[in-house]
């Protein structure tokens, strides 16, 4: 099989075949990049049209009481709720469905794996957000920067050299390429971790790329990412 380097983003193309009729996709959550980011960047990526729903504080009574577990973000499929809330559980649905999960079992494994080791850095920035002082956020940031972010890059950073196609797992795109694009461009990064990648060029890189990808770089433009 030829190798797939960066270069190489689409969506493995039997899926796509397999999938006659895309269905009707409804994601509901606040206007927030948060715990739907993930799940917005695996549609935009996919080519796949959905309708993303944000709801105010107002609205939320109304769908609450329609919920199981009384969570966003919530993903409706056929007009039917996925009834699992948390929002990795929704990523990985769609990245299965809609061809960036992995191009088998090991990969799909894999690419879990790594997404699932991401939890303890996103619980990690949660004192920076609630902190109101800058210049205190810039000291948590940095403390959390030395004692997680940075060893945490470091691993990431050598499975790309070994690994050695660009992406995390396999020769293609997965949602756990995605899953770090989010990470890095939250806007908790881009105001404090100007500097967070500089030693890890891979990483850096595959960041970068995904930024680049059309469909992505068109949703970024388009829309207004806030916290």
């Amino acid at each position: 099989m030829r190798s797939r380097t960066l270069d190489s983003v689409s969506p493995r193309k039997d899926y796509t075949l397999l999938q006659m009729k895309i269905p009707n996709y409804k994601l509901i959550y606040s206007n927030a990049r948060g715990r739907a980011d993930l799940a917005r960047l695996i549609l935009h990526c996919a080519g796949v049209p959905f309708e993303d729903i944000h709801c105010g504080h107002s609205d939320w009574p109304s769908i609450k009481q329609d919920t199981s577990f009384r969570q966003v973000p919530i993903l409706e499929v056929d007009g039917v709720h996925l009834e699992s809330h948390q929002s990795n559980a929704v990523a990985r649905y769609l990245a299965r469905q809609h061809g960036l999960a992995g191009q088998n079992q090991w990969e799909e494994t894999r690419a879990d794996m790594i997404v699932d080791c991401m939890c303890y850095l996103h619980a990690g920035m949660c004192p920076i957000t609630r902190e109101k002082n800058m210049e205190k956020q810039q000291e948590l940031f940095d403390e959390i920067n030395q004692e997680m972010i940075q060893p945490h890059a470091e691993v990431i950073e050598q499975l790309l050299i070994n690994n050695g196609s660009g992406y995390l797992v396999g020769n293609a795109l997965t949602w756990a390429d995605l899953a770090y694009y989010a990470y890095f461009t939250t806007p908790i990064m881009e105001l404090f971790g100007g500097q967070v990648l500089e030693d890890h060029p891979h990483l850096r890189q595959l960041v970068k790329h995904i930024g680049d990808i059309p469909t992505i770089k068109k949703y970024i433009e388009k829309s207004v990412r806030k916290n």
